[in-house]
């Protein structure tokens, strides 16, 4: 199957929850042709089967590729948060910012906000013990 072909597949497995399906389609892909949209949903999908430490390194390679990918940028800021890293994740958010639709613009504005929160939440916490 053609590297494009597999990415549209694995992209509709992943819609259908099928993450490592996903995962197993992506690599094939990334075998043939090495690209920044390929890297992102891999680590997407990897972040989807809680694989963090490889969506994390999909996630950074797709980034080293293509530094202007918002999706990428935003989806492992995302996954960051979910681990509760808020200083990473809002630096993420907030680097994407500029790139970004004006209704992307305010979700991920707000996701920064929440994570600020959370920080300040964790360094009031830590400060009062």
């Amino acid at each position: 199957m053609a590297a494009k072909a597999q990415h549209e597949y694995a992209v509709y497995l992943f819609q259908q929850g099928f993450y490592e399906d996903a995962v197993k389609q992506l690599d094939d892909a990334l075998r043939e042709e090495e690209t920044a949209e390929r890297w992102s949903d891999w680590a997407t999908a990897q972040f989807g089967s809680n694989h963090f430490a490889e969506a994390e390194r999909g996630f950074r390679r797709a980034l080293e590729l293509s530094p202007e990918l918002p999706e990428a940028a935003v989806n492992f800021g995302t996954m960051l948060a979910s681990q509760s890293r808020w200083a990473e994740a809002i630096e993420m958010f907030e680097g994407v910012l500029a790139r970004l639709e004006p209704d992307g613009r305010a979700a991920v504005r707000t996701f920064a906000e929440q994570c600020r929160a959370q920080l300040n939440g964790v360094i009031r916490d830590s400060g009062a013990r």
